[in-house]
Parts: C-alpha cells; sequence; structure tokens
C-alpha cells in the first residue's frame, strides 16, 4: 500500500518518508525471506518433477530387457530357390539352433464337387421343380440349405454362400461356354487332410441328385475330388500333414505352406538367434541407465568450499537429499549383484561385459587394465555361447531389468510412490508460505495504516503549532 502523497504537506515535513521507511525496516527481511523459501520450495518441486521424469523414461526403456521373448527370440530365416515362396515360419523361444532343407511336394486341400455335363444350361437354370433340403459334410462339420421350387442355379450358391452356418464350403457357377457342358456348379470345401474329410453332399428329394454327391433316387449326382494332406520333406524325410499349417514337425517351429517347391530344388530355413538385436539392447540399457546416473548427480551434488568456509560452486537443486542417496545406493546393489535363478556361469552384469566406473556410471570397455577379458569380449562371449542364458539375466521376476523396474516403481508411482509423496510434502509448504506470505501482507498493510493514522495527526499538530508560532510572532512584532 503506498503511504499517500498529501502527507506532511501541513508541516512541510516529509512524513511520508518516515513512514515508508518505518514500514520497509518492519516488513521487507521478513517478505522478502518468505519470497526466497518459496523460491526455495518451486527448485524442488521443479527437481523432483525432472527426477521422476527421468526416472519413469528410463525404467520404460527396460520393458525390452524385462521381456524374455525378444531377449530370447530366435530368428528364422528362409532361402528360397527359383524365386518361389513356398513357406514362412514363426519360432518359439524354445526352438534349437539350425538349417533345415524343404521340399514341399503337395499342399493339403479341401474337396470339391461338381455337377456333371449339361446338367444346367446356364445360371438361371431352375434346380427343382419341388422344395427339398440339401445337407453339406465334411469331416465332422455340418449345415443345411433349404432349396424352394423353382430355385435357379445362381439363387442357390447365393444361399449357400451367404448360410450363416457355414463351416466353408464355397460355391461358384462356372460358365463354360460348351452348350454340350453348360454352366456347372461347383462347391469346394476348405476342410483339408485325406478323403476321410471329403465333402459329402446328401438329400431329402430325388429331384435334387443333380447337386448332391449322393442320390435319394437314380439320378445322377456330382462328381467329387478328393481332400488331400499337405507333404513336405525335411532334410529328405517325409512328412504329411491334415491342412498348410505345420506345427511341431521341427519342436518349436510352426511351418505354414504356400507353394511347390520345384523338384529337387528345396528351400532352406536357418534358425538363429537375434545375437545383434540383444547386443543392441544391452547396449542400450548402459547408454540409458548412466543418462538416468547423470539426471541423479546433476540434481545431488554437493557444492564445494574453501578450507575458510567460502562457497565455490552449488550444489544440485536436491543436495543431500537422502532419497537420491538411497535410491543410487539400492541400484548400485542390483548392478553388482548376482541373479537368482540365472546361469551361475552368466548371473551378473560383469559375465555380460559391464562393469561400473569410479564415478558409478556403466561401462563396456574395450580393453581390462587389469588383465583378462575386455567387457567387449565378454559380450561376444555371452552372445555366442550363451545366448539362452542372457533372458534369464535381465527378465524375469528376478532378472536385472525386473529389480530395477520394481525398484523405481516405489518411487515413480502415482499418489503413494516416495516422489509423489515427496511433491505432496513440498506443496504443503509451499501454501504455508503463501499463506505467510499473506499474513505477512495485511499485517503490513495494517501497520502502515497505523503510522500513516499517527503521522497524521502529528502532521495537523504541527501545522496548528506553526500557524500560532506565526500569530504570536506578528503580534510581538507589532508592539
Amino acid at each position: 500500500m503506498a503511504v499517500s502523497s498529501t502527507l506532511g504537506v501541513a508541516s512541510g515535513l516529509d512524513l511520508s518518508s518516515i513512514v515508508t521507511q518505518l514500514v520497509s525496516a518492519q516488513y521487507d527481511s521478513k517478505i522478502s525471506a518468505n519470497k526466497s523459501s518459496q523460491d526455495d520450495v518451486q527448485v524442488k518441486l521443479s527437481a523432483v518433477s525432472k527426477l521422476s521424469s527421468a526416472l519413469k523414461t528410463f525404467s520404460d526403456s527396460l520393458d525390452t530387457l524385462a521381456d524374455a521373448s525378444k531377449m530370447a527370440a530366435k530368428n528364422p530365416t528362409i532361402t528360397n530357390t527359383d524365386d518361389i515362396e513356398a513357406f514362412t515360419a514363426d519360432t518359439t523361444n524354445s526352438a534349437s539352433v539350425g538349417s533345415y532343407d524343404i521340399e514341399v511336394l503337395q499342399l493339403a486341400k479341401g474337396s470339391t464337387a461338381t455337377t456333371a455335363d449339361g446338367t444346367f444350361s446356364s445360371s438361371s437354370s431352375v434346380v427343382s421343380s419341388t422344395a427339398g433340403t440339401l445337407t453339406f459334410s465334411a469331416g465332422s462339420n455340418t449345415f443345411s440349405i433349404n432349396v424352394k421350387a423353382g430355385m435357379t442355379v445362381d439363387q442357390l450358391r447365393t444361399a449357400v454362400n451367404n448360410a450363416t452356418d457355414n463351416f466353408g464350403i464355397t460355391a461358384n457357377i462356372v460358365n463354360t461356354g460348351d452348350s454340350s457342358v453348360g454352366s456347372q456348379l461347383v462347391f469346394s470345401s476348405s476342410i483339408t487332410g485325406d478323403s476321410s474329410n471329403n465333402l459329402v453332399i446328401t438329400n431329402n428329394n430325388s429331384s435334387l441328385d443333380s447337386v448332391s454327391t449322393v442320390a435319394t433316387g437314380s439320378g445322377t449326382t456330382m462328381s467329387v475330388t478328393d481332400a488331400q494332406k499337405s507333404h513336405i520333406t525335411i532334410d529328405g524325410t517325409d512328412v504329411y500333414g491334415d491342412s498348410n499349417e505345420l506345427e511341431g514337425v521341427i519342436s518349436n517351429v510352426t511351418l505354414n505352406l504356400l507353394a511347390k517347391t520345384k523338384t529337387d530344388s528345396p528351400s532352406t530355413l536357418k534358425i538363429g538367434t537375434d545375437e545383434e538385436d540383444v547386443q543392441g539392447y544391452i547396449e542400450d540399457f548402459v547408454k540409458n541407465y548412466n543418462t538416468m546416473m547423470d539426471v541423479l548427480d546433476e540434481l545431488g551434488k554437493s557444492g564445494t568450499y574453501t578450507s575458510s568456509g567460502t562457497q565455490l560452486t552449488d550444489g544440485g537443486d536436491l543436495s543431500g537429499d537422502s532419497l537420491i542417496r538411497g535410491l543410487k545406493s539400492q541400484l548400485s546393489k542390483i548392478v553388482a549383484g548376482a541373479v537368482s535363478g540365472a546361469n551361475e556361469n552368466l548371473n551378473t552384469l560383469y559375465s555380460v561385459g559391464i562393469s561400473m566406473d569410479s564415478d558409478g556410471n556403466l561401462e563396456i570397455t574395450d580393453s581390462n587394465t587389469y588383465g583378462g577379458s575386455s567387457g567387449e569380449d565378454r559380450l561376444d562371449d555371452a552372445l555366442s555361447d550363451q545366448f539362452d542364458n542372457i533372458a534369464s539375466l535381465f527378465s524375469g521376476d528376478n532378472g536385472i531389468a525386473s529389480q530395477m523396474q520394481a525398484l523405481l516403481k516405489q518411487y515413480t508411482q502415482s499418489g503413494n510412490g516416495l516422489l509423489a509423496e515427496r511433491t505432496t510434502s513440498y506443496n504443503d509448504q509451499l501454501d504455508q508460505l503463501i499463506d505467510q506470505s499473506n499474513t505477512l501482507a495485511e499485517k503490513q498493510t495494517s501497520y502502515e495504516e497505523m503510522l500513516t493514522k499517527k503521522y497524521t495527526a502529528l502532521d495537523t499538530a504541527l501545522a496548528q503549532m506553526q500557524q500560532s508560532s506565526s500569530y504570536i510572532t506578528t503580534l510581538l512584532s507589532s508592539l
């Protein structure tokens, strides 16, 4: 609140300045201290937010390492001959590394049923003048179609294709252009295997014998081509399947057959490890860990001082905070510890080439000062000789990545995480400081008003005294 500019006018004294100085002497240091405290808390809130972001970013980067399916993935590579893509392959992590020559001699297919030559002259020909039912069966599957009197070939095709319980029968019409053959109705089944899975079509009306494979009367029925199995060779060994998806013919591998290979021109399936990808995941882990540690070091560093106590450099925004010290200590234990349940020859980060330098950062060295193999050599050996054991070091409940994510969750979890609790505490402090600031402002205003009132009265009294003095002086001078 500004002091009235009229204060002191009557007396001619600078009473306004006096009031301002008195108010400043009483409250400036208190207001400044409060503002400084608010700024300090705001800095800490910003620092906690920065720390939380760094921890979450690192935790998210651990998702791949924590996923055993990615860390132990096997990579199928197929070399096709004559530009024929004969099959694709899917593998599980348990697939064995190896190479296989595979010939696709026959694809599995379902059976077909075709009407006899001359049965229908066109797609608009009437199937039957009387109503009946056609029942389609293949293997253990079945469904039925009601054939209305006067239904055409094309209408029957549509009814079959649109049947809601159709298990895989497709109806098509082939318009041959040959008057002696006419239009042929063809039913194709998706049920593959041997002839025991052939399409069977029965009826309850002999006038439907022409669109059936089993006659009720003496009419001509549809001709049937047999369903067939798939047939391949794996390194010369014959393998048969009821479908074109062959699961487990090679342990933990599924082959999806697409086309026949040419005679004596097998395709080659190689199952290998994703060593390059996993190496990249491990190197990214080292880089991301160090990036997080840089943030921890920056926020938690101590200031430096001379022997006489003069400060040379500022400390971090969370200097001396036990939260950072505790986190760094727990991370160091995980980094240096052995993983329970991992292979005894590959149960530490050191065994995959990762070590910690004097600053607490991770590194994969290209040399070893103390002799022995370098970090790069240890990593290469692990990838080439113990690939399947790497996943158990990083993944699973006890893996390095899983341990770190569990630890970081204690800090970053919304609501009751350590950083959330620290943020709540700082916000409470800030609210208290703001309340104190408002109280100081109110007291300052009241104090200023009190002084203004007091010095206004003094100003009036001095003015009256000056007037009385002038009057007396005038009287005396007239004697």
